[in-house]
């Protein structure tokens, strides 16, 4: 861990990447067999665009053995660093390739299965996601994926995806995520019966923020403000989402300063949850007379403090396309992506 922070010091605070290197490579001469400081290594040269010397450490990592790992190539994270990077590189038949060979050494290992799936055409992908499913059917995000291709496209088939995510919803009980993308699938076609299937969820997930938030926006404008309280009563206290489905109710009346101390609020109680600067930044740039400074505040902040998670984060910072953007390009692709939700 040591090593680790000090390789990161010298490279994000002394932009020292010669010495951050030398520092990764002392670690490695050490812990030939840690995992960490080979992905550590990775990030570095990747993230500097020494996409070459990526490669290759990549590739040398899939042919050895690791510290918890004996008997077998690589690990399942360096397959699936692997593939992602070749992706990014715009090499998806290579990536598909080492996402393949991954998965068969590492099947419990749901991502690289996503992985595959996401560089397949719809009905390879439909399959993937079938053994997929065998492999490891206690994690959401494979069947929400296979929900998700059903549901997509002009031939959309939403009593297909409603029977997956209903079969998931067996496998891992009292799953928000899961009761989630039901719920907005449901929205798409009728609120009401969107709204039915939320309150079932919050019967079985009654502290989940996300599920609050949701039953906020999914409210007729006249029962938004009570809704509001009863998720703020309910959800686990500080809950950025419902905090910024608050501050967006704030929004909608026109009441700024109170809007800006909730978004505010929202960034404080969890740093990394990225949707909720995404949409402090569409607030501001979206005022009568859009204040420069404001702006620049929120741009800064959230550099700092370099989010992660969030439902349309991950996407704009998951897609290839948005690989080697920074963090505040990252916040504004973020903030188109919410400019397609719905708004109150």
């Amino acid at each position: 861990v040591l090593w680790l922070m000090a390789a990161k010091e010298k490279w994000t605070r002394q932009n020292d990447v010669a010495g951050a290197r030398v520092i990764l490579e002392e670690a490695f001469a050490a812990n030939a067999h840690s995992e960490a400081i080979v992905l550590a290594a990775v990030k570095l040269e990747s993230e500097t665009r020494q996409d070459a010397r990526a490669l290759a450490l990549l590739e040398r990592a899939r042919a050895s053995e690791f510290a918890g790992h004996a008997g077998t190539r690589g690990t399942a994270r360096v397959w699936m660093k692997s593939a992602v990077l070749m992706r990014q590189l715009g090499r998806p038949a290579d990536a598909l390739a080492v996402a393949r060979e991954g998965g068969a050494l590492f099947p419990n290992f749901y991502k690289l299965w996503l992985v595959q799936a996401q560089l397949q055409p719809p009905q390879d992908a439909r399959q993937t996601l079938s053994r997929a499913l065998k492999a490891c059917p206690r994690a959401p995000e494979l069947w929400i994926s296979a929900a998700r291709l059903e549901f997509a496209g002009p031939q959309r088939n939403l009593a297909r995806a409603r029977a997956i995510l209903e079969r998931a919803r067996v496998y891992v009980p009292r799953s928000p995520v899961l009761w989630l993308e039901a719920v907005l699938m449901e929205a798409e076609e009728s609120d009401s019966v969107a709204r039915a299937l939320l309150a079932r969820a919050l019967q079985e997930c009654p502290h989940a923020g996300v599920l609050w938030a949701t039953a906020i926006v999914l409210e007729p404008r006249a029962q938004r403000k009570a809704r509001s309280v009863d998720a703020l009563k309910h959800a686990e206290a500080h809950d950025p989402e419902v905090t910024v489905a608050v501050a967006r109710l704030f929004w909608a009346e026109h009441r700024v300063e109170k809007a800006r101390a909730w978004f505010e609020r929202a960034v404080r109680a969890d740093t990394d949850y990225g949707d909720a600067w995404a949409w402090w930044l569409r607030f501001e740039r979206e005022q009568r007379e859009p204040d420069p400074s404001s702006i620049a505040a929120v741009e800064e902040a959230c550099g700092r403090a370099e989010p992660r998670h969030g439902r349309y984060w991950q996407r704009a910072a998951k897609d290839p396309d948005n690989a080697w953007l920074p963090v505040a390009e990252i916040l504004h692709k973020t903030a188109e992506l919410l400019a397609t939700t719905r708004q109150l």
